[in-house]
């Protein structure tokens, strides 16, 4: 049988400031996992549009913590980019 890694959302944003986390992320050898399904969701009386550029960020649960330090250091302005 094929264990599943399981993967946390550890930003959720505009698609612009998702692509910066992203390859912020990645320059620390931290994969990194694109879930954009958060642009509409079916009802019976039609669709309810969201955010039309929302992207939900994820990473392995083992990577989560040091992903979670890196963002809040780059939201502090640690990180010149």
């Amino acid at each position: 049988m094929i264990q599943q890694e399981r993967r946390i959302s550890i930003h959720q944003g505009s698609k612009e400031e998702a692509t910066v986390l992203k390859m912020l992320l990645e320059s620390f050898s931290i994969q990194v996992f694109e879930d954009a399904s958060l642009m509409s969701v079916l009802n019976p009386w039609g669709v309810l549009v969201g955010d039309i550029n929302a992207i939900k960020l994820k990473v392995a649960e083992e990577d989560y913590e040091k992903a979670k330090a890196i963002i809040d250091n780059y939201n502090s302005g640690e990180y010149d980019i």
